[in-house]
């Protein structure tokens, strides 16, 4: 095999893939709900805390340490909120960083930057490493779905798990970042740390669940067991013993049942999927313990050497079963060994298995769903995964075996339909070289099908990501699209909700209305409900609402005088960039001063509270197109259908799942396979593209609908091709041996 047939799996592994924008999304949002929720839990526990370092300040016998406790508590009075806010932004830029890293290990170390660590900086480690190990370990459970479910969004299956963005390693860090942005004494960072440690410790659980719960809902692993470990489940080993007990006793009988040493005119035990006689191979079938030693060889040593070559045999016969290469065809060789003197080394049972193993590439290689050149490939290994089923009799029952994972994978490729030149696609020049090494290196030990498995894998979900990326700008545009739709009402709800159950001046709900909807609006169409700034824009809007609301006690008015400053500097920095006025916008101030004012009062004005909805009940909200989708694949007369049937078809439309597959049809009686790449979540509108990613289309369920209804379109099972293949076998062997 040459070099540049050789595939580097190492190499392969290290690739940066990049990333989708589906998956870009849930990495945002897996991110905020960690972010929202962390920042939530320490400014809810803020009291708890500063009165544990009140507590522990006076059990301390040293006064440098009572200092540093108290120390730390006045940070926490004075600057909790901009505390909390700093280490929030200080993880969402270490995650962005690390989702977005070319490098994605954090673990590589050039050996010319080692240097000598200071004792300060050995004990930040030390702390890190003490906080984020008592986090994972009490977090374990929910650990193991997250990080491989992140290693899938990150195209990094074997992410190490101190790489996980969302990981204890990770926030304990992040921490330390955004105390440091503070000019906090490391000493005091440290006391923090192991607080907002202590208070999360209870709640970071639950957080990890929550994502892992939204990333099954968007399909991310959904039959990955989190934190469940289970025995083997004997029923269900017994079960498969019992199926392939039975398999082994069908072929049996069928063995039995021919105990002529030539079966008849067709010879073969059994005949092909079509239903045609399977050629001579039941002619050659040995009765008798000496007939191998005719060939001086069994069976298993005639096929190792068919693997590798020619085989010559007694007689000056000579038998060549290596299959033309992959651009040349391909053809049955299990039914042309039938029909060779090697046969005459097999004995009653041998017969039947190869006979079967025969019939699943005749089912193999008249299975539509699959591509031509692709079955040219699968007919490189006929004899390896005729010796594999001969030697592991599990190959029949087990739908796990690597020699069917094989198959199936390669049965299963993305690849273009309309290439005439394998050569040409470079994910078929590398299937190629996985199956020369199994045909090279196998002898007895299936272990290369188990890497061939991995390797195969590895390049299927390589092809995937690159129809993903593909397909990335055309699903941006349409979702931008839909959010321009929608962003009148989604704002106004973010308004409603914060003002549910909390009555607020005019001034302050005619503000929200007709200046800030202006920044969610914005936000939202250019990033959806993951923006960066979405989420501070909402709060902000949260703490203005509380901010003008009477303050009863201490603690409340020492809350208000501490967040104030950043609070009006964000209403600003809003206004700015809204369409509000300068005139309007100081009269808006001045009202606030005077808001505020009275809400700090020890007996506040009672103020006119009209009622939120009546005021936002004016809100201009302009007609969203969302009734209406764009499809480049659909006519304006159909679009203007006024009733949509309902029936089977409509159904499985609408019962259609990211990535798969739909055979198109057209006029000029050509047809081309489609992948349904995106599904909206707003209109319900899917985007189609070919094989490449390349080519784009969108079209509504019920449109999808009417071509399936009319024969425009066909629904491709992507099932297993071996599990078919199977089920057809074994249902013909059962019903050959049935009386008639």
């Amino acid at each position: 095999m040459t070099d540049h047939n050789v595939v580097s799996l190492n190499e392969y592994g290290k690739r940066r893939t990049p990333i989708s924008a589906e998956h870009q999304a849930m990495l945002a949002e897996s991110r905020d709900i960690l972010a929202n929720g962390i920042a939530r839990v320490l400014s809810r526990q803020s009291e708890a805390m500063e009165n544990s370092l009140i507590s522990l300040a006076d059990r301390s016998p040293l006064m440098e340490t009572r200092n540093l406790y108290f120390g730390a508590q006045g940070i926490l009075n004075q600057q909790g909120t901009e505390l909390f806010l700093s280490c929030k932004q200080a993880f969402v830029r270490a995650f962005d960083e690390q989702t977005q890293s070319t490098d994605f290990s954090r673990n590589s170390t050039d050996l010319d930057e080692l240097s000598l660590v200071g004792d300060t900086d050995f004990e930040a480690t030390l702390a890190v490493n003490k906080s984020s190990s008592r986090l994972r370990f009490h977090c374990a459970e929910e650990l193991v779905g997250l990080d491989v479910r992140m290693g899938v969004l990150a195209a990094r299956p074997q992410m190490n798990s101190d790489d996980n963005p969302l990981g204890p390693k990770f926030i304990c860090e992040s921490i330390l970042e955004g105390l440091e942005t503070l000019r906090i004494d490391l000493k005091v960072q440290l006391v923090l740390l192991n607080q907002f440690d202590l208070m999360l410790y209870p709640e970071l659980p639950g957080l990890y669940q929550e994502i892992n719960q939204y990333l099954v809902k968007k399909g991310i692993m959904p039959d990955f067991k989190v934190g469940v470990r289970t025995r083997p489940d004997s029923t269900r080993a017994r079960s498969r013993n019992d199926e392939q007990a039975d398999i082994m006793n069908l072929f049996e009988q069928i063995a039995k049942s021919s105990t002529s040493p030539v079966t008849g005119a067709g010879g073969s035990v059994l005949p092909s999927a079509s239903g045609m006689p399977a050629g001579m191979g039941g002619a050659y079938v040995g009765s008798a313990a000496g007939v191998p030693a005719m060939l001086g060889m069994t069976m298993i040593e005639a096929l190792h050497r068919l693997q590798g070559g020619a085989l010559s045999l007694p007689g000056g016969v000579t038998i060549d079963l290596r299959p033309v290469p992959p651009t040349g065809g391909y053809s049955n060789v299990v039914r042309e060994l039938q029909q060779s003197p090697v046969m005459l080394s097999a004995n009653q049972l041998e017969a039947v298995m190869i006979d079967a193993v025969a019939m699943l590439f005749d089912y193999l290689f008249e299975d539509r769903a699959i591509p031509d050149h692709i079955k040219a490939l699968i007919a490189q290994l006929q004899v390896p995964v005729l010796k594999v089923a001969i030697i592991d009799r599990s190959f029949f029952t087990n739908r796990e075996h690597p020699a069917r994972q094989v198959l199936d994978l390669i049965g299963s490729l993305v690849v273009k339909t309309d290439i005439s030149d394998a050569s040409t696609d470079p994910l078929l020049v590398e299937v190629e070289s996985v199956i020369q090494r199994i045909i090279t290196e196998y002898d007895q030990d299936d272990s290369i099908f188990g890497q061939a498995v991995y390797s195969l894998m590895a390049l299927k979900a390589g092809r995937e990501q690159e129809l993903e990326t593909g397909m990335a700008e055309k699903i941006a545009d349409m979702q931008r699209s839909e959010r321009v739709d929608s962003a009148d009402s989604f704002a106004l709800e973010q308004v409603r909700r914060a003002l549910a159950d909390q009555p607020s001046p005019a001034g302050i709900v005619s503000f929200l209305r007709d200046v800030w909807t202006h920044l969610l609006k914005r936000e939202y169409i250019e990033g959806g409900e993951s923006a960066p700034h979405l989420s501070a824009h909402i709060e902000t809007m949260r703490e203005l609402l509380w901010s003008v609301q009477p303050k009863s006690d201490m603690d409340s008015r020492l809350m208000l005088v501490r967040i104030l400053p950043g609070l009006l500097k964000r209403l600003r920095e809003g206004v700015q960039v809204s369409p509000m006025g300068t005139e309007s916008a100081e009269k808006f101030f001045s009202e606030l001063v005077a808001l505020h004012a009275n809400a700090v009062r020890a007996n506040p004005q009672s103020l006119p509270l009209p009622e939120a909805e009546a005021l936002l009940d004016d809100f201009p909200v302009e007609e969203s197109s969302s009734a209406t989708p764009v499809s480049v694949d659909c006519t304006g007369a159909d679009m203007a259908a006024a009733h949509e049937i309902e029936d089977e078809f409509t159904n499985r439309a609408r019962s259609l799942q990211k990535g798969d597959w739909v055979e198109f049809h057209y006029e000029d009686g050509t047809f081309r396979w489609a992948r349904l790449g995106w599904i909206s979540g707003l209109k319900g509108q899917y985007l189609f593209s070919d094989a490449d990613g390349m080519n784009t289309f969108s079209i509504t369920p019920h449109r999808l609908a009417e071509k399936l209804r009319s024969g425009q379109a066909v629904l491709v099972e992507r099932r297993s091709p071996t599990d078919s293949a199977f089920g057809k076998l074994f249902a013909f062997f059962k019903q050959r041996l049935s009386p008639a």
